[in-house]
């Protein structure tokens, strides 16, 4: 599939109704004004259809030439459980993290990454770097990357660990100036707590304990 081909079966679902609402939350670009479903329905298609290389290859093209909803039908082409020799997908997802405009592209590349970093637990160096980061989209990509570790049941001995680091700097994220990044980490903290209670109140004590000393 071409970018030609990918950009015409979006424009077939353009509303301009919806376009006009997305410019007016996120700010003055290129928008077809596609609904959440549509896209969906037509990367799982896509998904199936498309060779890996291929699929990267048309991502970049959607990515770099088209509006809104080809940027996130970008990181929607990337976003699957099993892909042999993800190296470079992975990496493209961390560049186009620091290249997203707003939290709509940023959520669906977390979502993407996300898949990445259950494959490789080492990565989680990333997420920590960008739970650093001055940037707000940066602390909330953060949180998307490392939420499958907040949803695991039966986590393991490597996978706690990684829990636990996410932790230390949780606390402060409950407390980010910032709305969408605080109400964020307050999400991951409950799908941590309906599994782990224990680590789950700690994390609030300590917040609690912080806002008292104050």
């Amino acid at each position: 599939m071409m970018f030609d081909d990918a950009l015409g079966a979006l424009m077939t679902h353009a509303d301009t109704a919806r376009a006009t609402e997305l410019e007016n939350r996120f700010g003055a670009g290129s928008y077809l004004g596609v609904a959440p479903q549509a896209m969906e329905e037509l990367a799982r298609s896509w998904r199936q259809e498309i060779g890996t290389p291929e699929r990267l290859a048309l991502a970049r093209a959607l990515w770099a030439d088209g509006p809104f909803e080809a940027r996130i039908m970008a990181a929607k082409l990337l976003t699957q459980a099993r892909i042999k020799d993800d190296a470079e997908i992975w990496d493209q997802i961390c560049a186009w993290i620091s290249e997203a405009a707003n939290w709509a592209e940023l959520d669906a590349l977390a979502a993407a990454g996300a898949r990445r970093i259950v494959t490789d637990l080492s990565r989680m160096e990333t997420v920590h770097t960008l739970a650093k980061s001055e940037r707000v989209l940066d602390r909330r990509a953060a949180l998307g990357l490392s939420l499958p570790l907040a949803k695991l049941a039966h986590p393991s001995e490597a996978e706690v660990n990684a829990i636990d680091d996410v932790l230390y700097w949780l606390t402060h994220a409950l407390e980010d100036s910032d709305k969408d990044v605080s109400r964020m980490a307050d999400t991951w903290l409950k799908s941590l707590g309906k599994h782990d209670r224990k680590r789950a109140s700690m994390v609030r004590r300590v917040v609690q304990s912080r806002a008292s000393d104050a």
